[in-house]
């Protein structure tokens, strides 16, 4: 299988990749309950969000504002404020809690693999 999403660096992501988390988390913030996973496009290729989260989820980059703006949007603005500095990683974790959710509400299946690569990415940091 040809690998989709750019590679982190000895932890750190390309800008296309931040890119990509930043749109994920806005796709996640506007993702309607019952609907289908949302998807970005990364380098050409359309991907579901859950991907960009679980791809991110070993980034130990800052987050930047605006991304960190967009997660308080999604996430308890309490919670990410008691994180203080929040690293990708920290913040692909919060997301992937909620991108699940939306998961289990979906209304199509999604493919096992999927789902425990998911649920290893938040239960492992």
């Amino acid at each position: 299988m040809q690998r989709v999403l750019p590679e982190l660096y000895e932890g750190h992501a390309p800008i296309t990749l931040q890119n990509a988390f930043h749109d994920a988390l806005e796709a996640l913030e506007e993702w309607k309950e019952g609907s289908e996973e949302p998807r970005v496009t990364v380098d050409g290729v359309v991907v579901p969000i859950s991907h960009v989260l679980v791809g991110m989820s070993a980034c130990t980059d800052l987050l930047p504002l605006r991304t960190r703006g967009v997660l308080e949007e999604i996430i308890d603005r309490d919670t990410i404020r008691a994180a203080g500095g929040l690293i990708y990683a920290d913040a692909a974790r919060l997301a992937m809690a909620s991108c699940m959710k939306g998961l289990d509400h979906a209304s199509r299946q999604v493919p096992a693999a999927t789902m425990v690569q998911a649920h290893q990415a938040c239960v492992e940091l």
